[in-house]
């Protein structure tokens, strides 16, 4: 029985902007979901203050607030407070989803949302791959399975960090074997 190697991302039938004729997509990747747990809490924490505020402060302090018109103006207060917080929360939420790595056969596209509106991308070309590590720090990147990979060419401003992607280790080795690939097409050799 043989076994069926598996890709980090199941095939998609995707095509981007700028992508080439005869360039085939063999995966994209996204931060690991994990990375949205300490946003997830925090958001969640600020959700919760206005609600402890007026349920722990109000009956046994400020009291005026249990009454009109104060109430009403604290309710309003609250509305606009969720408002931002929901504003923040979709920023935040748009950031990881819109930092996207693509990954060819013939190169790796970084696309960076750095903020709403401004937004960075570069590319590789896999024949000019110099240099591919992978690493993965502390109990928590180990336990979830993921980490950084740094892409690096000849030039050291040509270099592409992949932040927070799942299983670091099984990318890069995906990503060597098809610079390897690539590299031999056009009669280059890996680390050359």
């Amino acid at each position: 029985m043989t076994e069926t190697k598996q890709s980090p991302t199941p095939s998609i039938d995707y095509h981007f902007p700028g992508q080439r004729d005869d360039e085939e997509i063999k995966f994209i990747l996204r931060r690991h979901r994990i990375t949205l747990l300490p946003m997830a809490l925090f958001f969640s924490g600020m959700a919760f203050l206005p609600l402890a505020f007026y349920s722990l402060l109000v009956p046994y302090t400020l009291t005026a607030f249990a009454y009109r018109p104060y109430s009403d103006i604290y309710f309003l207060l609250m509305t606009i407070y969720y408002g931002f917080l929901w504003i923040i929360f979709f920023i935040e939420w748009l950031d990881y989803y819109l930092d996207i790595w693509i990954i060819t056969d013939q190169r790796i596209i970084d696309i960076q949302q750095k903020n709403l509106f401004h937004r960075v991308a570069s590319e590789i070309d896999l024949k000019r791959v110099q240099d591919i590590s992978s690493a993965v720090e502390g109990v928590f990147q180990t336990f979830f399975q993921f980490g950084d990979i740094k892409v690096q060419t000849a030039s050291e401003e040509n270099s592409i960090n992949l932040k927070q992607v799942p299983r670091p280790v099984t990318v890069r080795r995906e990503i060597m074997e098809l610079c390897k690939a690539a590299q031999e097409e056009s009669g280059w050799g890996f680390g050359h």
